[in-house]
Parts: C-alpha cells; structure tokens; sequence
C-alpha cells in the first residue's frame, strides 16, 4: 500500500534515526499536503468513528466523518456496520446525527435502503432504463470492534484490523477493554497543524521542560519507547517519591500509551482508558478528542474525587501541550527554521512518524 505523499520536495528522514534530520516546515504548513492526507493517510487506515454503546440495540446509528469523508455506522441484528452516508442517487444525506431506524432512507428523495445496504425502494422511478434494484447497494466501510471502541476503514485496501495492528489486541487483554464504560468527551481546539500535534505526543523529550506538574508524577528517566509496524507504545513509570495522583494497585499491568498511526492515542493507565484523536481541520487548525473510559464505571463515576483530580491535571496537560504546538507552528514560519536532528534517545517515535508518513 502506497500512500503517495513522497514528493521531491519531501525526502523521508534516514532510515537511521542517528543520522536523520526532520522534515521541511512545508510537512507541517502546505495546504496541499494537508488536502492529500485527508484521502491518503486517513482514508487508508484505521480510524476511530465511535463507541459500541452509540449502538446498544437493532436499529440504532449515528453518523460522524473521517476527513471530508461523512459515514454512517449503525446495528443490524449483531452486526455493526459502516456506509458512506452518501446515496446512490444524487448523494444525499442518507442520515443525520444519531437515531433509531428500521431502514435508511435518504433525506432528499426518499430513496430506502435496508440496514445491510441494500436498495429497497426508489420513488418515481418508473420508465428509467435501465435501472435494477437490485444491483445498487451503499458503499461499505470496513468496521473492526476493539472493546468499546469502533474503528473503520474506508479504503477496501487498507489491511484487516489485526493486520495493521498485529497483536495490539492481545496486549489489551491485561486492561479488560470489554468491561470499560464511557465517562465523558471533551474537544480541545489547537492552533496547529495535526502532525506537531502526533510529534510533541511521541516523545518525552518534553516534558521535563512544558510539563512540571506531570514530571513530578513520572519517572522521566525511566521513560521507555517502543516501536511497531503501525504504531509506538511508551511507557512511563510513576515517580514513587514525588507522586501524589498517579498509582498502580496491585496486580494491575503498568501504564501503556498507544499511538496508533496516523493520529489516534490510547492512554491505559490506572483502570482508565483515554482515547484521543487528532482531528485535521486545516493546516494550522485541530482539534483533538478526548473520550474517557472506565473499568465498570457507573452513572456517578465522573463525580469520584480522584478521577476529578484526575482530570484536572489533564486539562493542565493539554493546555501546555497545544500552548507549546502552536508556538512550533507560528516558529514553523520563520526563515530561521532549518530541519533539526532527531535524539536517538527520546525521539525515536517521532522518527518513525515521519517515516511512515514519507516512505509510502
């Protein structure tokens, strides 16, 4: 599978991340780029839409986009399933937000469609030759469920789920994905082109520096970075000695933190999941998604004092981090930027970023 971003303009760093330098300002600030990315990285691989509790019963769906690209999901019987919300007609909006349905039926000319996708009915189209039914069906996505979280492909190309992500699902196991339980969403707004955003997530480098509060509560040291096919895990050990929220119960895995390329992150740490996902809205605007998971979390959850505190040092976190990106995005601009080394020490997942995003 190609993505096709490499251009004569944009050489990948060196395969060894000791001689390798980033890429270009252009990587972070063309606007054609940016139009590319959208159809070549995130219509070619795997993607978070949305949460199988969005989906309880027979019927139930909710729409969302991946890029410019608007998708339906919904649940037929067991199965759930993902459209373009697109119709076969003249493209109208099969649905709109989230709802029940015994049928999709467009909102423009009453076109109806079963939940497997299939055209059952289309008004006053007596005397259009030729025209079967039977051969007009929606445009399927690729669906993968992981716990409660659901991922979809759009490009019918892009490898199965556990292809793209080998293994990612049995070393979940330890965290019991199935029994986590949304708690909350929050969007935050970041005045950045996504990939600094995926940079500054990928290594720790930082965070001795823009993150005090954090660095008392990990080992900083101790900071580990592994890399896979499609994805980086990291893990960061508490500090014992300095840290007042971040704890590990006995028996409970250590804290993972998953990026998944191109622009999604899953933080599993104490019985908590926290999903992100950075959202291209143009090339010097984002918006990343936070959605919080617990581990048998009930209605009250959100309320429990530590997961407040919890929160709280979040929002502290978040704000250094988008602070810091777009003061990278503005320096991106100047003509004093010139493409820096990588350390081979704490930047290694951010080597492989750009690897992937250059070598396709």
């Amino acid at each position: 599978m190609r993505i096709g971003l490499r251009t004569r303009d944009f050489d990948p760093p060196h395969a060894d991340v000791n001689q390798a330098h980033a890429p270009a300002a252009g990587f972070y600030t063309d606007p054609l780029r940016l139009a590319r990315e959208f159809k070549a990285v995130l219509g070619r691989s795997w993607q978070y839409v949305g949460r199988t509790d969005q989906l309880r019963t027979h019927g139930d769906y909710f729409t969302t986009h991946v890029g410019r690209e608007p998708l339906l999901f919904l649940r037929d019987g067991e199965t759930i399933r993902g459209f373009f919300n697109v119709c076969r007609h003249r493209a109208g909006p099969l649905a709109q937000g989230c709802g029940h349905a015994s049928r999709i039926v467009c909102r423009y000319h009453g076109w109806s469609y079963s939940l497997e996708g299939q055209l059952m009915r289309a008004p006053e189209m007596d005397g259009t030759r030729p025209f079967d039914a039977s051969g007009i069906h929606l445009q399927a996505v690729q669906v993968q469920v992981l716990g409660p979280l659901i991922f979809a492909a759009l490009d019918p190309d892009t490898p199965p789920f556990e292809s793209f992500h080998p293994q990612l699902a049995g070393e979940c196991l330890p965290f019991h994905l199935e029994r986590l339980q949304h708690v909350m969403t929050r969007d935050y707004p970041v005045a950045a082109n996504w990939k600094v955003y995926v940079d500054n997530y990928l290594e720790g480098y930082h965070v001795p520096m823009v993150h005090p509060a954090l660095n008392r509560e990990i080992d900083y040291k101790a900071y580990e970075t592994v890399l896979a096919t499609h994805r980086v895990l990291q893990h960061a050990p508490v500090r014992p000695e300095s840290a007042q929220l971040y704890s590990q119960a006995s028996g409970e895995p250590n804290a993972s933190y998953y990026w998944l390329f191109p622009n999604i992150m899953l933080n599993l740490y104490e019985q908590q999941l926290q999903v992100n996902v950075v959202i291209p809205e143009a090339v010097d605007r984002t918006v990343v998604r936070f959605e919080w998971f617990a581990l048998d979390a009930g209605a009250e959850f959100a309320l429990d004092p530590h997961f407040r505190a919890l929160l709280e040092l979040t929002e502290i976190v978040q704000a250094e981090d988008a602070g810091i990106c777009e003061v990278v995005q503005g320096n991106l601009g100047s003509s004093a930027y010139r493409p820096g080394p990588y350390s081979p020490l704490r930047e290694t997942g951010v080597h492989h970023f750009h690897r992937l995003m250059l070598t396709r």
